[in-house]
């Protein structure tokens, strides 16, 4: 639609107040929005206005110049104690950790103490390698029957009647050793009111019931503490020591007793 030139200027007068009105403040110099509208014509004032009426509004979107002085909250530094988060293949160490283990008394915070104790008795001797010597204690495995009884571990001789009761102890002096005689059951076959030794014939005794024989061949038996030039070669005190080369030396009352009661074909039993 085309407009006259009358309803053009009825149209543009209030349009060139309201532009004036805002521009004036903008660009405050005097009359110059008046002639500058009037020289630049309508188009040219509608874009004017419109750039006019833009820049408050735009203003706000662009940053602040360097010579802006306003402050922005401050950031917080990063800890020097944060570490990155670990990977799919990172696993924590392992940690041994050493506690003592408490006894009792330090679990319950107590203090510990021994309490009382009372002696009833006085406590046994130490065991030694023999035991005491008894006369009555015949060992066990000793055979059954008429017989005597000769211990080399003990150095002693029983002799028990056919009702197994013990009728003579006493003490002896053989060889320590298990060979002369070696353990066993024996029976006397020879008796000899006086003999002397094979290998050396200064040495003689009496009272001789022999049951055995030695390694060596020499014979073995029962007999009084032999003598070597008028004198024993032992005491009677030495008794239950074993000090003999292989037979069984007896003081003379026991020799004697035993001459009399051990007869030919009497038992004789070798405990170790």
């Amino acid at each position: 639609m085309e407009l006259s030139s009358r309803s053009t200027r009825r149209w543009l007068l209030p349009l060139k107040e309201i532009l004036t009105a805002i521009v004036t403040p903008v660009i405050p110099s005097k009359g110059y929005p008046v002639r500058m509208l009037k020289k630049l014509g309508l188009g040219s004032a509608i874009v004017a206005s419109v750039f006019v009426l833009g820049v408050p509004t735009y203003a706000g979107q662009f940053p602040a110049s360097p010579a802006d002085t306003s402050t922005a909250p401050a950031e917080e530094p990063e800890s020097e104690e944060t570490s990155p988060p670990p990977t799919a293949l990172e696993l924590p160490a392992a940690t041994t950790t050493t506690v003592a283990p408490l006894n009792p008394a330090e679990v319950g915070n107590e203090t510990p103490s021994r309490g009382t104790q009372n002696q009833i008795a006085e406590p046994p001797p130490p065991p030694t390698t023999l035991p005491p010597w008894d006369p009555f204690r015949l060992p066990a495995n000793s055979g059954s029957g008429r017989r005597a009884v000769y211990s080399i571990s003990n150095q002693t001789v029983w002799a028990l009647d056919s009702n197994e009761q013990i009728i003579k102890v006493h003490r002896v002096s053989g060889k320590q050793t298990g060979v002369d005689p070696r353990p066993g059951t024996y029976s006397v076959w020879g008796r000899s009111r006086y003999t002397y030794s094979i290998n050396n014939p200064t040495i003689t005794w009496g009272y001789m019931v022999r049951f055995a024989h030695g390694a060596r061949g020499g014979n073995i038996g029962f007999h009084e503490i032999p003598f070597q030039y008028g004198k024993p070669v032992q005491s009677i005190s030495q008794l239950g020591q074993a000090l003999s080369g292989g037979c069984v030396r007896q003081a003379l009352p026991d020799a004697q007793w035993m001459w009399a009661w051990a007869q030919i074909g009497t038992k004789v039993v070798v405990l170790p």
